[in-house]
């Protein structure tokens, strides 16, 4: 790698010569930028194809919304360069971390790229194909809800769970937790099952009318109690549309996932472990159990971090 990058400063050493004094010039800041250069840091150029990977896939029809973020984006790379730039003063480029972060960082971006590469080569879901995805899933397109859901985030406590059972109302948990003194914090969430985990969708629809259910969020617990629900159902093409966006993700994640899975065996006899890191064998699989009770939902709708109230 090294010498690669030696052969690049000495073809481009090459250029500037030949390209006489003009190029030079420009190098160090002569001139103002115009076409396809939007900036010049110090006579580094900035530009559109960087100002566009920078802004990534932000886009608006609005103008002034889309020049007011154009700007934000130029002003980061700006301040990005002059930071870099500041860095290398103190020759920081020079250090064991730089380089350690640079290999990590260009082996990120060589996997990233390689895994979009084999996504953008899956087949394309067919109509009949998205129309069955739909069929299959009423919760999230003909039967899709918008609900309204009260909640009141509780902090760490020692409350035992046999007294939490019997409360119907966020009251009555609010009146427990006042007494207790355990701090919370009421909220509002507004939870789509187009987009919410059908295990925490289905869970809800089991639930008694107006019941309190909680679910645990790290060391809090969240009382959650749907105040209202709307019928939302999507329109064929919009459904069509979704159904076809989820089915070429889901493809995509399977593609990746199996060609991952697939190199990384075929590559097993290259690695060479230090005795110390090598990792321990694969244990035998034990014998499928006997199928479980549908688990409680294991997420909840989106909440803030509990404070005191």
């Amino acid at each position: 790698m090294k010498s690669t990058s030696i052969l690049v400063v000495a073809a481009v050493g090459a250029g500037l010569m030949l390209s006489g004094c003009d190029q030079v010039k420009k190098l160090a800041g002569g001139g103002k930028p115009s076409g396809q250069v939007v900036a010049t840091v110090d006579g580094e150029e900035i530009t559109t194809l960087q100002l566009r990977s920078e802004m990534g896939n932000f886009g608006s029809r609005d103008p002034e919304v889309m020049k007011a973020a154009q700007q934000q984006a130029l002003q980061r790379i700006i301040m990005r360069k002059l930071l870099a730039d500041e860095a290398r003063k103190e020759k920081l480029d020079k250090g064991t971390d730089f380089t350690l972060q640079m290999e990590r960082g260009e082996e990120t971006l060589l996997a990233q790229l390689y895994q979009r590469k084999l996504s953008a080569n899956v087949k394309q879901p067919t109509r009949q194909e998205a129309e069955a995805f739909i069929a299959a899933r009423p919760d999230q397109f003909t039967g899709r809800k918008v609900l309204f859901v009260e909640q009141v985030i509780a902090a760490p406590s020692k409350i035992a769970p046999e007294r939490l059972q019997p409360l119907k109302t966020l009251q009555e948990v609010k009146n427990l937790l006042d007494a207790e003194g355990v701090p919370y914090q009421e909220n509002a969430v507004v939870l789509d099952t187009l987009s919410a985990a059908p295990q925490l969708v289905q869970g809800i629809k089991n639930l008694p009318p107006n019941e309190v259910f909680v679910i645990p969020q790290g060391n809090a617990l969240v009382f959650n109690h749907v105040a209202a629900s709307r019928d939302a159902p999507m329109r064929q093409d919009a459904a069509l549309a979704v159904a076809m966006n989820a089915l070429r993700s889901q493809r995509a994640q399977e593609t990746v996932g199996k060609s991952m899975e697939n190199l990384r065996k075929s590559a097993e006899s290259k690695i060479v472990y230090n005795a110390a890191y090598k990792p321990p064998a694969p244990k035998a699989k034990a014998a499928a159990p006997a199928a479980a009770p549908a688990a409680a939902p294991a997420a909840a709708p989106a909440a803030e971090t509990p404070a005191t109230k």
